[in-house]
């Protein structure tokens, strides 16, 4: 399968240049170097490109975003190959060698409908300190939301079939968030990953990397959470709901004198439908997205809440069984169980599949 390679630059040095010329060497198809805005001062750099018959440079008038960068690679890629090619992304400050990239390329071809990840050697002397701590941060963020433990989050080096490229441009975002944006789709669409150890180049630091440890960091992180704190704020709302309805139904059914073994369950159970009905309505529309038949997402998440029930009952008992106090078991169980919810509902409940 053809190899293409795409090269996001904003403001790039003359490594840019002899790292194209390699990747040529490597025999890559097609190297797509998308100038990101860099201004006339950097023609020079990008001129130079123009020696290499198998490169082509695309131009954003303005600084668009590395996300913006890709997608429109892709789109040069999507409309200037009939067959399927394998695309590798790689950053143009020097970090990715070419073997690197042929390597991954590779591994993409073996592993067609994959997600490849280059994965960095983050306790390798010289790492940045920024970029360790970053990526082991969001690392644990993405392992706890999305259930899928990646050493490397945040690698620029990644290879995948031409095929995904649809689902590529789907992904929303412009700038260093959208990588995880691919990362967090490609977990819910159940799109396999595939890591591969890559050897990676730091100079001076890092220096020439344009990505802000603090406003991308946070960008970064935000999208990982967005939807879990959506999901979490819907959940607080639905107790308060559960709460208020059972206070209130219970104190109209004493005021009748309805008996208060009848009056609790009734109360209760009442409340509870209701406030999952609520809970239901509010992840489908403002969490997940309308994601498939509100009928069939209905019935999957009445399935889950019951399985969710039985489960957090079951385990109590089993860990009451062992001497664990009740109320710490309780904890334990719920708070697993709502983890696995969230990613449940994410990626069976609300699928759009």
């Amino acid at each position: 399968m053809k190899a293409v390679a795409v090269v996001p630059a904003y403001e790039p040095d003359e490594r840019l240049v002899a790292f194209v010329r390699e990747l040529g060497n490597q025999r890559f198809a097609r190297v797509v170097v998308v100038d990101d805005g860099s201004g006339e001062r950097f023609g020079r750099v990008f001129a130079a490109l123009g020696e290499f018959p198998y490169c082509v440079t695309l131009v954003h008038e303005r600084n668009r975003g590395k996300g913006a960068a890709l997608k429109t690679a892709y789109e040069y890629v999507l409309g200037n190959f009939d067959e399927p090619v394998v695309v590798v992304t790689a950053d143009a400050d020097g970090q990715h060698t070419p073997g690197g990239c042929r390597r991954i390329a590779e591994t993409a071809a073996e592993n067609e409908g994959a997600l490849v990840l280059g994965v960095r050697n983050f306790a390798k002397a010289g790492t940045p300190f920024r970029s360790r701590l970053g990526n082991r941060w969001s690392t644990l963020v993405f392992g706890l939301v999305h259930g899928r433990w990646l050493a490397d989050t945040q690698t620029g080096l990644r290879a995948f079939s031409s095929a995904l490229i649809p689902f590529m441009l789907s992904v929303k975002g412009s700038r260093y968030e959208y990588e995880m944006g691919v990362l967090m789709a490609a977990a819910r669409k159940d799109i396999p990953f595939v890591t591969m150890p890559i050897r990676t180049i730091y100079e001076e630091g890092n220096a020439s990397s344009h990505f802000s440890p603090i406003r991308d960091s946070v960008r970064i992180n935000f999208l990982v959470l967005k939807d879990f704190l959506r999901f979490a704020g819907v959940s607080i709302m639905s107790f308060v709901l559960d709460q208020g309805l059972a206070w209130a139904f219970a104190a109209m059914m004493a005021a009748a004198h309805v008996p208060e073994g009848a009056m609790i369950w009734c109360s209760g159970f009442s409340a509870r439908v209701l406030s999952a009905g609520f809970n239901f309505a509010m992840n489908r529309a403002f969490v997940f997205g309308n994601g498939g038949k509100a009928s069939a997402s209905a019935w999957k998440y009445a399935i889950l809440c019951v399985s969710v029930i039985v489960l957090s009952n079951a385990g109590v008992m089993l860990l009451v069984a062992l001497d664990m106090p009740r109320g710490l078991s309780k904890f334990l169980c719920d708070t697993l169980l709502y983890f696995a919810g969230y990613r449940i509902q994410a990626r069976w409940v609300f699928s759009a599949d």
